[in-house]
């Protein structure tokens, strides 16, 4: 199999700024786009474009990536991308797709939409990569984590029954690090019939993009669950995390994937005739996070050959999109409930 040709349009943090991360580095043997391209025989990667200067020499001397420029049309023409990776933040991403003929696949960052803008560039982007039908995967990367795919496939049933209450902790904005558990959310338990807003959203100081918001919110599952969502203010400290009380156990998956583990049900220590969950007795599962980001690569590549669907398709990101704007409208309306359909 021929290398697929690589662009990547954004080279900050998740691009490569989190591969100089030595406390990342120990749990993550991927950490960025760019440590996953230097690896990958899937992939040809030879271009980046940038604003930044000093992220354009990271790119040629660290990464030895051999087009690295501000001008996007000019690195366009110089690598022909069969694989876009979209880095940068939204707002322009469809002009970028528009610029890219020869394109297989494209990955991209999420959020879609920027906080507050009106969703005009995600439409475009995905009318234009339907008439061309170029696949759209979105870094949702909790679904290509092995374990999270096992505990997604009956696994969760299997070692805690039935789901009764469902906690979420995230921080550095709604947008940002809310999308994610509302993705993983709805890879565990299901699809989403109705958001309800437990309080108004503030702004989200410090995160990474500047308009997003906090806000403390409740998902109903379809199957019947109810997870209520809080946010953090990292800095204090940094949780992006679940807690899920089952009928026959607890499930707790913390520090992003680091730390997951199963709590049974055994008698209660304090009471004849009643169960309790063994929360100081845990069984610690294998975390799978370190190869998760060199996973959706593995995706990527079966996609744009048409040997794989889609593990993080972009129909299911504009549902979580469409789940985070109906939690902030609720906010704006008091905290009306709203359903999805």
């Amino acid at each position: 199999m021929t290398a697929l040709r690589t662009i990547v349009v954004g080279f900050g943090q998740v691009a490569a700024g989190l591969s100089n991360d030595p406390r990342m580095a120990a749990h993550f043997k991927y950490a960025s786009h760019a440590s996953v391209l230097a690896d990958h025989p899937a992939f040809d990667w030879q271009g980046v474009v940038d604003p930044n200067a000093a992220a354009l020499d990271d790119a040629r001397t660290t990464w030895h990536v051999p087009h690295a420029g501000t001008d996007l049309p000019a690195v366009v023409d110089a690598v022909r991308p069969e694989i876009a990776v979209l880095a940068a933040p939204p707002g322009n991403r469809a002009d970028m797709i528009e610029a890219m003929p020869d394109l297989k696949a494209v990955l991209v960052e999420k959020p879609l939409t920027r906080p507050g803008d009106d969703g005009a560039d995600s439409a475009r982007l995905t009318a234009i990569c339907a008439e061309r039908g170029i696949p759209v995967l979105v870094n949702y990367w909790r679904r290509a984590d092995r374990l999270f795919q096992d505990l997604a496939a009956r696994g969760l049933t299997a070692r805690v029954g039935g789901v009764q209450a469902v906690l979420g902790l995230y921080g550095n904005g709604i947008a940002n690090n809310g999308g994610h558990l509302v993705d993983f959310l709805r890879m565990l338990l299901g699809e989403v019939a109705a958001v309800q807003a437990l309080g108004p959203a503030r702004l989200a100081h410090g995160a990474p993009l500047a308009s997003d918001r906090h806000v403390a919110f409740a998902l109903t599952f379809i199957g019947g669950p109810v997870a209520t969502v809080h946010p953090l203010d990292f800095s204090q400290y940094r949780e992006v995390g679940l807690d899920i009380w089952g009928e026959t156990g607890r499930l707790s998956i913390l520090q992003e994937g680091l730390v997951t583990q199963i709590f049974p049900v055994a008698e209660n220590r304090g009471l004849s005739g009643e169960m309790e969950i063994t929360s100081d007795a845990g069984e610690t599962l294998e975390t799978t996070v370190s190869d998760a980001f060199y996973r959706m690569y593995d995706n990527l590549a079966g996609v744009a050959d048409g040997r794989a669907a889609p593990w993080s398709p972009l129909a299911s990101a504009l549902v979580n999109e469409r789940i985070l704007g109906l939690v902030l409208r609720s906010a704006a309306e008091g905290g009306s409930r709203l359903s999805l359909d």
